[in-house]
């Protein structure tokens, strides 16, 4: 795995390297050495996404380094970032970070320059049910209220002497009602059914569910926006129906920095499950 991991990095970092070039996946398999079937389960596996996925996100993630840092055309940061014309950018884009790129540029001057995060979407996920030993809070209107559960759980677990896993680490908003502003926020841990949970934690079980999956790179800067984004516009745009009323966050499986986002919707599992 060690192995497979070396050469698929060595292959990102061949790749931002020419952003700007006509790459594709099967350009991508023959640097490897590998059919582009075999790549693509190969890259998959090490980066929790499909090859295809991931050069999008790449060539969004400089476009949007680009209109953070200059006063260039989006004309020209499109094609600058491997974009064939300025309909595809827009169209990645605003699925990536939740606006165009002209909105997004509007945003970063009304913020004072400061960095809008990037939401990327990662196909779907079964999600399949789990219990979770955790802490609660209701929240209503403090957006405060989930980071202090987070520091009670870790204090709670530092005080009990146990070691978590951090990728076992959740998670879970329910609501009734408005889920912006009045819901019930659970954090802890992935727990059996049967196993004896430390005071004051309690045992939570998550149903399962098909859920459209979203990666924040930079969830401390950007989470509340992020939300907002994939609320009002990612489900809307891909016309996806909610299926429950709750929603996930957990840390990203494949070890990089950021948070997953899980968001239960009615549909079909596709390729990207995982």
């Amino acid at each position: 795995m060690r192995a497979n991991r070396q050469i698929i990095e060595d292959i990102m970092r061949w790749v931002d390297e020419r952003l700007a070039d006509d790459l594709s996946v099967a350009a991508m398999a023959k640097r490897a050495g590998y059919s582009e079937a075999h790549f693509s389960r190969l890259f998959l596996a090490v980066a929790g996404e499909s090859p295809a996925s991931w050069l999008t996100g790449r060539r969004v993630t400089r476009a949007a380094e680009r209109l953070r840092s200059g006063r260039a055309h989006v004309l020209d940061v499109a094609l600058e970032c491997g974009f064939v014309d300025v309909t595809t950018f827009a169209r990645a884009f605003r699925r990536r970070t939740g606006l165009s790129p002209s909105a997004y540029r509007r945003a970063l001057r009304a913020d004072g320059g400061c960095s809008v995060g990037l939401v990327r979407e990662a196909g779907t996920v079964a999600s399949p049910a789990f219990c979770l030993s955790a802490l609660t809070v209701d929240v209503l209107d403090d957006t405060a209220a989930p980071g202090g559960l987070w520091r009670a759980v870790l204090l709670h677990l530092e005080e009990a002497g146990l070691r978590v896993d951090r990728r076992d680490m959740r998670q879970v908003a329910f609501w009734r009602g408005d889920p912006q502003t009045r819901y019930t926020c659970a954090v802890g841990f992935v727990c059996g059914t049967g196993e004896d949970l430390p005071l004051p934690f309690a045992l939570l079980r998550v149903p399962a569910a098909l859920c459209r999956r979203f990666v924040i790179e930079r969830p401390d800067e950007t989470l509340a926006a992020a939300y907002e984004a994939i609320y009002e516009d990612l489900l809307p745009a891909a016309g996806d129906r909610l299926a429950a009323n709750f929603v996930i966050e957990r840390p990203r499986p494949d070890g990089g920095e950021g948070v997953e986002i899980l968001v239960p919707i009615v549909g079909t599992v596709d390729g990207a499950d995982r």
